[in-house]
């Protein structure tokens, strides 16, 4: 069997109960039943790796691992690994080759936790500098590098993370979103899988991934799972983006779940009590009168999950910050999740918007184009009306391409005319004080002049001129 691997770094990211070990037992599932050169476990809780110490690599190999109470071996193992590195490229250099070929021998290193090594106050310093050294120079080898963390800014120095060619950041409740360097991000949920699962499948045959370089265009099926659109496996939240009047509402309302038997509707724009209530009591559960926020976010947890849901949230951006937790609780609460926005455009929408983006299938809604708004208008507007084709395009240059401001422009026409769509578009302008200063400035220079003396008409004008200077300046600027 060809091992078909190229030099990976992959960094796997995640809070407590994210989902960290699941994606590394899946991809445990696959690398455990390729040869190696050498296979180096480093569990940094204690509870995840050691399942594997006993087994072997396909090769025969014996498998490394070591645990949280034995960093000095952690050190030492890495350290022999970036020592390691110059022979290998000098046997590289004598054969005439770059880089090593497909069937060559590499080196699987996995940390999980890889903190609690970095940290060490004895053996820190030189984990970090081996960890950098290799990610840095055995790309060339087809080694394959896999740390997880919790937080990478404070877990794994800069120069390993520059390296990285993909990075999977696990959300929770298995998604995750997969950023691979190059390539557009991707979403998606991972199985949940045990160390017992792994041991029961390395007898199983690798349908085909055995072909598969493990590399990052190819996580997603190494790890068992898939794109969104092509294999179901993805975070169950769909985000329509769009301005006021765009039909994002409209979208939302007729989003399309299948699989569901039932679909809650909620205006985010109310208070957070009242829709979580809202989604209580159309999930046919009654709310106590004096519950807490809290109290009520997980009644409505367990109410969507009761039987499959489509949760239709409208306007999260209006939601408070202190009602982003209950959000996040019932998209992973609901079977399906449909959510509509304004497209962000301060730094306050950005904080209440963003979060939800990477873990939602985006869909931006664009303004309709001359043509569709045309065919919307005459749709909505009666046949027989009063200078119909005036209004239709009245209609069409005020509504700027928004179904819900064309419909509504057109609901209005049944009632009115031109001339009214007219009134609704150009607003009173009010009067200028300028020009009505200007006049009287000018009128009395005028009547100064033939009254009295063309010298005190003159002196008044200058007068007058200094002391409004101010106005006329920010008329000019139009300020």
């Amino acid at each position: 069997m060809s091992l078909m691997v190229t030099g990976l770094r992959l960094l796997i990211t995640g809070s407590t109960r994210s989902g960290k070990s699941t994606s590394v037992h899946a991809f445990l599932q696959d690398a455990l039943r390729r040869p190696w050169k050498k296979i180096i476990l480093l569990d940094g809780k204690g509870v995840e790796l050691f399942h594997y110490k006993e087994l072997h690599a396909t090769n025969a190999l014996p498998i490394v691992c070591y645990g949280p109470n034995e960093l000095d071996k952690w050190a030492e193992v890495l350290s022999d690994v970036a020592a390691n590195l110059e022979p290998r490229f000098q046997a590289l250099t004598s054969k005439g080759l770059r880089s090593a070929a497909p069937d060559d021998l590499a080196i699987l290193i996995l940390a999980d936790e890889v903190q609690i090594g970095n940290r060490d106050k004895t053996h820190g310093r030189s984990i970090k500098q081996s960890l950098t050294r290799i990610a840095e120079q055995s790309a060339a080898l087809g080694d394959v590098m896999v740390l997880t963390c919790q937080r990478e800014q404070n877990s794994v120095p800069p120069a390993i993370r520059a390296n990285c060619d993909a990075k999977l950041r696990m959300l929770g409740q298995g998604f995750f979103m997969l950023q691979p360097e190059g390539l557009p991000s991707v979403s998606g949920r991972l199985a949940y899988t045990t160390p017992q699962d792994t041991l029961n499948h390395l007898s199983v045959p690798l349908n085909g991934t055995a072909n598969l370089r493990v590399e990052k265009e190819n996580l997603l099926k190494i790890l068992g799972a898939d794109r969104p659109h092509d294999a179901g496996a993805r975070a169950n939240a769909t985000l329509y983006l769009g301005k006021p009047g765009s039909g994002r509402t409209y979208c939302l309302q007729n989003h399309h779940a299948p699989k569901t038997k039932r679909t809650v509707y909620v205006d985010l724009n109310e208070s957070h009590k009242t829709w979580l209530t809202a989604i209580i009591e159309q999930c046919g559960a009654g709310a106590p009168p004096r519950a807490t926020i809290t109290q009520l976010a997980t009644m409505t947890a367990l109410a969507l999950q009761a039987e499959p849901t489509l949760l239709l949230m409208d306007n999260i951006d209006k939601a408070s910050e202190k009602a982003r937790p209950s959000i996040h609780k019932m998209i992973q609460a609901a079977y399906q999740v449909a959510m509509s926005a304004e497209p962000p455009q301060t730094e306050s929408q950005e904080r209440k918007v963003n979060p939800f983006i990477p873990r939602c299938d985006v869909i931006r809604i664009a303004p309709l184009t001359p043509e569709a708004a045309a065919a919307l208008a005459e749709e909505q507007l009666p046949p027989i009306l009063e200078r119909r084709d005036a209004i239709k395009r009245r209609i069409i240059q005020m509504g700027q391409g928004h179904p819900a401001t064309i419909v509504s422009l057109c609901r209005q026409a049944k009632k009115g005319t031109l001339s009214e769509l007219r009134k609704m578009e150009t607003a009173a302008k009010n009067v200028s004080l300028l020009w009505v200063i200007l006049v009287v400035l000018i009128a009395s220079f005028i009547v100064l002049r033939y009254q009295y003396d063309s010298y005190v008409a003159t002196f008044a004008l200058i007068a007058a001129t200094v002391i409004f200077r101010p106005l006329f300046y920010r008329s000019i600027r139009g300020k």
